[in-house]
């Protein structure tokens, strides 16, 4: 990671979310599925508290998720005087019909097709599916307001709670300016990342035509540092492959009629 001596205009601290129980069932989550965290999830959100205790923050962003709330929440208890804010924008692309199934049903797949063929504009299946392109249209915008009204406000730390694959998208694109890179960034659940906005490169360049207009670099990436080891999820896609089962296609989450999560045995 490139080093630097001037004083960043921004650093932002990109957190995913803790674990849930669809994410302890290996199970898709996204924009639709939103549960809340679970125990261990709890705790992972109570570490990165602890590691942000006595950390200078100006502003708290999360995504309107449940379970991005929850981990910000733990960071607004810390800084009970820094302004927070959540933003549909940063929520988790959205996985379409994949979301509740597990990994081994479709996702490990699609993942495939984005990280090693490269084929960004592929959406997940159905109506509310997302392609990595289509998701960081939504996202940098956003992104892109919230620097710049940082600078604007001298916020010069700034935390900002999300989802896996969103931040592979921010960080590929923002660091590398191309999505191919997405696969150096997985992330592991409660994970840090460091991001400093050294300078602004175009004042008149959007995100949103595919261009980040800030000069960035990158000090920690899907850090876990804060977190002892029987805190940290051992549960990822990439493992269900080497010991996926029969079962492992049966197990799906559901909402219900009274809009309950639900997990069922197919």
């Amino acid at each position: 990671m490139e080093k630097q001596t001037l004083e960043p205009l921004v650093t932002l601290y990109f957190i995913r979310h803790g674990e849930t129980e669809v994410n302890c069932h290996n199970c898709v989550q996204g924009g639709r599925i939103n549960p809340p965290l679970n125990e261990r999830g709890r705790k992972q959100a109570k570490c990165i508290g602890e590691r942000f205790r006595h950390q200078h923050l100006d502003w708290i962003v999360t995504s309107t998720s449940l379970r991005a709330l929850e981990t910000g929440a733990v960071l607004c208890k810390h800084h009970r005087n820094v302004p927070s804010d959540s933003y549909s924008e940063l929520n988790e692309l959205g996985f379409g019909d994949l979301e509740g199934t597990h990994v081994t049903a479709g996702y490990n797949d699609l993942v495939a097709q984005w990280d090693d063929e490269h084929n960004i504009d592929l959406p997940a299946p159905g109506k509310c599916g997302e392609s990595p392109a289509t998701c960081a249209q939504r996202v940098m915008p956003c992104l892109q307001a919230i620097v710049k009204r940082a600078i604007a406000e001298d916020k010069k730390a700034v935390c900002m709670v999300v989802h896996s694959r969103l931040i592979q998208i921010v960080l590929a694109g923002i660091l590398d300016g191309s999505l191919a890179t997405m696969k150096t960034y997985k992330q592991k659940k409660a994970a840090v990342n460091i991001v400093d906005i050294c300078s602004e490169l175009d004042a008149d360049v959007d995100a949103d035509a595919g261009r980040w207009p800030f000069r960035c670099v990158a000090r920690e990436i899907n850090s876990v540092s804060h977190m002892p080891d029987d805190v940290v999820s051992h549960i990822s896609s990439a493992d269900s492959l080497k010991k996926q089962t029969k079962k492992d296609g049966l197990v799906r989450f559901e909402i219900d009629s009274d809009g309950k999560l639900v997990l069922k045995q197919l």
